[in-house]
């Protein structure tokens, strides 16, 4: 007995014609897209029409060919918004699945201004009393989720936000300019922020970036802990757990990299 292969919906045909303009900025026809996706010429005009009704896609006068619409733009504004402002409802689950696996300290850092701020705490099962709060600030020189956000900035900004006063908190904390933009340059080509015993005496901190639709570092994510369990290798499974974490929360923001990284 022969299965009958199911119709395509009305809904999928629309979507799929919609798919066709995404990823290129030419212009397509009803003659091009029938043929490319098998649907009856007839039934492509029709879908065509009715998505240009709607604002989904638009005709050049010139060449009578459709391309996306001004709803389009208008959605992908709405998502753009509405997944940059949730960052922290995003990345939560994230960030607790993250303290599950290494049993460390998890942090989300995020710039506001020129200041980093403590925006989420997930408290490992050995918690650390020097942590900062939530709420506040840390200075750039000394944080890893700072400096693994600005490592990916322009050389301009860098140089605006290193240029001030730092302050030694321990014997390893760098407060010399040069030295932390060769710092920030290492950073940018791991992808991982390393602060050894910077901010307190036997803690280490890793910090890893996160990356939204347009690419800029908008968050950090970092574990901290003893120093004698944070290893400060590229090789540990505590980095590998958070550059993987940091990736998937990047996918949430549509950051494209990252997107193909999951697939």
């Amino acid at each position: 007995m022969r299965h009958k292969t199911p119709k395509t919906s009305s809904i999928e045909k629309a979507l799929a014609i919609l798919m066709e303009f995404t990823g290129s900025s030419r212009e397509m026809g009803t003659v091009e897209l029938s043929q490319k996706l098998g649907f009856h010429s007839a039934t492509v005009s029709r879908i065509l029409q009715i998505l240009k009704q709607k604002g989904f896609l638009q005709i050049s006068k010139r060449t009578r060919k459709f391309a996306l619409g001004p709803s389009t733009f208008e959605l992908g504004k709405t998502i753009f918004r509405s997944f940059n402002g949730n960052l922290l409802n995003l990345a939560m689950p994230y960030l607790v699945d993250l303290r599950e696996e290494v049993g460390e300290t998890v942090v989300l850092e995020t710039m506001t201004g020129r200041n980093p701020v403590v925006t989420y705490i997930a408290q490992g099962k050995r918690s650390l009393s020097i942590l900062p709060n939530i709420g506040d600030r840390v200075p750039i020189h000394v944080s890893p989720g700072a400096k693994a956000m600005i490592a990916f900035s322009g050389s301009k900004i860098i140089d605006s936000l290193l240029d001030k006063k730092m302050q030694a908190f321990t014997p390893h904390t760098i407060t010399d300019k040069e030295t932390l933009k060769r710092q920030l340059n290492k950073i940018r080509r791991l992808g991982v922020a390393f602060c050894r015993e910077e901010m307190a005496i036997g803690v280490n901190a890793i910090g890893v970036p996160i990356f939204d639709h347009a690419n800029r570092a908008v968050a950090a994510v970092v574990i901290a802990g003893l120093a004698p369990r944070l290893k400060l290798d590229m090789s540990s499974p505590v980095v590998v757990a958070l550059r993987k974490t940091a990736r998937e929360i990047s996918a949430q923001l549509f950051h494209q990299g990252s997107m193909k990284d999951e697939n």
